[in-house]
């Protein structure tokens, strides 16, 4: 009974996989995009990266970045993810769903291009894989698919380089691709990309394709390395010449790498195991079990049966090094950042959810005890083949449901977490709020009084509210508060709270209020 109504229960999944598949796209696609623009925008590089997307349309000037119009060099990335941002933009307009159109959209497209890669292994891996990147929890919260950064475009183009390279036996175009994702995850990200490098170099090195490869294939493999790279370096040589590549090697390579504490992000090696696949928060430290599990149990059936697949070992060995290379790379270098080994994630998705899906995929296995269980005559022998089989079954229908509570367990806790616990922050609010870029006030110069995350710092912007202050109301911020505002000579508006607009009432005689709520006021000249 067990097994007919297993039978039945796989038999209607596999029928209608591509509604299952659908499904898991759509629920895929409401984890990246509800609330998109809700949640608090980062001060950092999330807010950094819309400034300079925001100016690099104002400025006309799609490969120099500037912050507040002056040149920027702060954060040291080519222009790919700048270039998403804009493109959000131009879509949707100002604001924080554009600034995190594109993260959304590549974390999404990284999924389903992992599902349907998956499904060469099973249909039912292809819907775990899904399932896993909807209780991606971390990758969720932060930095990733709900952040407007450079972080999830490159986990796109390098998730892709590495589904690319474990094609590459199958078809050496394959290696093209690999080279122009490369090379993309390099524009995007910089040096991270290197891991992209190093992960293809000892797969081919140690399938030993490396040496099946010709030399008119290197050469257009090299081409589709270097012609984007080439085509960015000489569009930025014309704006400073050798300067930004300079700085991108003393400061985003070597300072980051092996600096001493560089910008406060030393951690011990074990830092990533112990915040993100140790943590008991995420899905990862089961993902890791399950993997191990099978890679055991793969070794001992090929060892028993002295059968050595060589494409599973060339596949395994692409998924350890996809994995091992940048957890151990990453633990290795002095800064230390939670995003810095997303990537890693991803091999742990599609390992894990290929061994599930052979669990529940298998039929009767040990055939040859079965059968010549079935084949006795004697009733005790029978007795113990039904038991056998009906506790196989029970197994396999234990299995299934384990697959479905830890995926919905742990979407569940994504939901909660990311989605509904999605906030937005009254001031951020107040600026989007309080300005409008066809208002008569905007593209006037701004100055702020209202404390920041550095309360040494009143009287200054902080990047989230610069960031917000420019895609609302066009503003041109200036540091110097409530001072700076009064001797300012041209026309300008000043964000302030409301005990501060008391302490300072006698000298704003002929200020204007322009907005205002129960805490924060707009006052303009």
């Amino acid at each position: 009974m067990l097994k007919r109504a297993y039978g039945t229960a796989i038999e209607f999944f596999e029928k209608y996989y591509w509604f299952f598949f659908a499904a898991a796209c759509l629920t895929l696609a409401f984890y990246c995009f509800r609330c998109l623009d809700v949640q608090y925008v980062d001060s950092w590089d999330e807010a950094r990266h819309g400034v300079n997307a925001y100016e690099m349309i104002q400025n006309g000037d799609y490969i120099r970045h500037t912050y507040n119009y002056e040149v920027d060099d702060w954060n040291l990335k080519p222009s790919v993810s700048y270039w998403g941002i804009v493109l959000g933009f131009r879509l949707f307009g100002y604001g924080v769903f554009g600034l995190r159109f594109i993260s959304a959209l590549s974390y999404l497209l990284t999924g389903i291009g992992c599902g349907l890669f998956a499904k060469r292994y099973g249909k039912e891996a292809s819907l775990l894989v899904m399932g896993f990147f909807c209780a991606n929890t971390r990758p969720l919260s932060a930095h990733l698919a709900r952040s407007g950064d450079a972080d999830a475009p490159y986990l796109l183009f390098f998730t892709f380089a590495m589904l690319a390279m474990l094609r590459i036996r199958k078809n050496h175009k394959n290696l093209y691709a690999c080279g122009l994702l490369f090379s993309l995850a390099f524009l995007t990200k910089s040096w991270h990309a290197g891991m992209i490098a190093v992960i293809g170099g000892l797969y081919l090195l140690l399938t030993r394709e490396l040496f099946a490869i010709k030399a008119r294939e290197w050469g257009w493999f090299l081409l589709s390395v270097f012609g984007p790279l080439l085509f960015w370096f000489g569009w930025r040589y014309t704006r400073d010449g050798f300067a930004f590549l300079d700085r991108m090697i003393k400061v985003d390579l070597l300072a980051r790498t092996g600096g001493a504490n560089y910008e406060g992000h030393e951690f011990p090696f074990s830092f990533y195991y112990d915040t993100v696949f140790g943590h008991e928060a995420y899905i990862y430290r089961w993902l890791l079990l399950i993997c191990i599990l099978g890679i055991g149990m793969g070794m001992f059936v090929m060892l028993r049966s002295r059968i050595w697949k060589r494409t599973v070992l060339e596949e395994g060995i692409g998924y350890l090094l996809w994995f091992f290379i940048p957890f151990l790379g990453f633990s290795c270098i002095r800064t230390k950042l939670i995003w810095y080994c997303y990537p890693c994630t991803v091999p742990l998705f599609l390992a894990a959810a290929i061994f599930l899906g052979y669990v529940l995929q298998v039929s009767i296995p040990a055939k040859q005890g079965y059968d010549e269980l079935r084949l006795k005559s004697g009733g005790a022998e029978k007795g113990v083949s039904s038991l056998k089989n009906e506790l196989f079954w029970a197994g396999k229908w234990m299995a299934a449901f384990l697959c479905i509570f830890m995926v919905g367990y742990y979407m569940r806790g994504a939901y909660f977490e990311v989605i509904r616990g999605a906030h937005g922050d009254g001031f951020q609010l107040f600026i989007q709020e309080s300005a409008e870029r066809d208002s008569s006030y905007a593209g006037r110069r701004a100055y702020i009084m209202v404390p920041t995350e550095n309360p040494e710092n009143l009287g200054t912007w902080d990047q989230n509210m610069l960031f917000l202050a420019e895609i609302s109301g066009d503003f041109h911020c200036m540091d110097g508060g409530v001072e700076g505002y009064l001797t300012e000579t041209e026309p300008a508006v000043l964000y302030l709270e409301q005990g501060q607009y008391e302490q300072y009432m006698d000298r704003f005689a002929d200020v204007e209020v322009l907005c205002r709520n129960e805490r924060y006021l707009l006052l303009g000249n």
